[in-house]
């Protein structure tokens, strides 16, 4: 789904503009002393444009299947897009960057729990590694509304699902169901997908896209196999099942599965340190913005009465922000310090151990261009 902002231009009667503003001030002004009204000639301001409610997700029951879908899809979830800058070091970003990392596992968790896949695993990024990757980026966050742009693809190409998951958090809901059930509806409809898929169109994709992942180890040897054009792809040939290639290819994938599997166990962990409190965030969060809409309700409603000052009104506010805010900060300062640290990645292959430094994002990338020397050097010299 493509969403189209509106673009705002300069009026080139800039100087008339200025004249306009400057009149309406000196109107006020002159109203708020003795009461003056604004000339009829002037145009009112326009009023601010307002952005339509989005379609709220309605939780539905996840379908689980007896058995996986034959043949076996492995399907990729890319850990969110947490929708900030690499830049932005604020607490914020920071709960930003660590809320797109438990909710990549949520939705990994619930594509487990259907039983519909093969493989379900996390990937710092998107690559040929899966026959199918889904993509998501946090659009809003803020403890009560959550918006995310979702988009499923496969490894050729091929967009299956472009959706927008809106979800809006109440009192009466947060108990009856976790935030993990909100991926229920995109993993029914992914399912669906795969199962009107013909049985040989999925044995052909499956395999084009192992050609895909072989083709960028070494283009060479495995280019033209498949097809890319305006139509569609096309799975030309394949390779021959004893091909020395192909089986050099799987162990190096093997070994890309390793540390995905890896990077999988420290989130888990980090999950079960921080899970518990993103939730007390989320509640608390909830509960204010709640409080916070009945009260200004009641304020509204009584706002007549003078025994009900505006100090009164103030300081009945700031009571209840207070320890709201100060358990926000606690957890502000736990998610900065998590986005700041970068944990080591230690991985055992069969000759050596591998120690990779810095993001996760350049350990991924670190990997993969080990991957590829191993390769390399397999290859016997005269293939060349």
């Amino acid at each position: 789904m493509t969403i189209k902002l509106p673009v705002s231009v300069l009026s080139r009667r800039s100087s008339k503009s200025r004249l306009r503003r400057v009149a309406r001030a000196h109107c006020l002004t002159l109203s708020l002393l003795c009461g003056c009204t604004a000339p009829s000639g002037l145009p009112p301001e326009p009023p601010e444009p307002t952005t339509p409610e989005p379609d709220w997700v309605v939780i539905e029951p996840l379908i689980i299947a007896a058995e996986p879908t034959t043949p076996f899809l492995d399907i990729g979830v890319v850990l969110f897009d947490a929708g900030v800058v690499a830049t932005d070091d604020t607490p914020m970003a920071a709960v930003r960057r660590l809320e797109a990392v438990l909710l990549a596992r949520d939705l990994k968790e619930v594509l487990v729990s259907s039983n519909h896949w093969g493989a379900v695993r996390l990937v710092p990024e998107a690559s040929a590694l899966t026959a199918v990757v889904v993509h998501t980026r946090i659009l809003q966050s803020d403890g009560r509304d959550l918006l995310l742009a979702v988009q499923v693809r496969d490894s050729l190409g091929g967009v299956w699902l472009e959706t927008t998951i809106a979800h809006r958090a109440t009192l009466t809901t947060q108990v009856t169901y976790s935030l993990a059930d909100i991926f229920n509806g995109l993993s029914n409809e992914i399912g669906r997908i795969w199962l009107q898929t013909a049985p040989e169109t999925r044995e052909r994709l499956i395999a084009a896209a192992d050609i895909v992942y072989a083709e960028s180890l070494v283009p060479s040897a495995f280019s033209g196999m498949v097809s890319h054009s305006s139509e569609g792809w096309q799975l030309n040939r394949l390779p021959a099942s004893d091909d020395p290639m192909v089986a050099r290819v799987e162990r190096v994938r093997n070994q890309e599965y390793l540390f995905c599997d890896t990077i999988d166990e420290q989130y888990a962990l980090m999950s079960e340190q921080v899970g518990p409190t993103y939730e007390m965030w989320r509640q608390a969060t909830l509960e204010q913005a709640e409080w916070l809409a009945q009260y200004e309700q009641r304020a509204a409603m009584r706002e007549a009465k003078a025994s009900d000052s505006q100090f009164s009104r103030m300081h009945a506010q700031y009571a209840a922000y207070r320890s709201f805010r100060i358990q926000e900060q606690a957890f502000f300062e736990l998610a900065k310090a998590l986005d700041n640290e970068s944990e080591p990645t230690v991985l055992r292959t069969e000759d050596q151990v591998v120690r990779l430094e810095g993001t996760l994002s350049s350990q991924y990338n670190q990997w993969r261009g080990l991957l590829r020397e191993i390769y390399a050097l397999e290859q016997p010299p005269a293939s060349w």
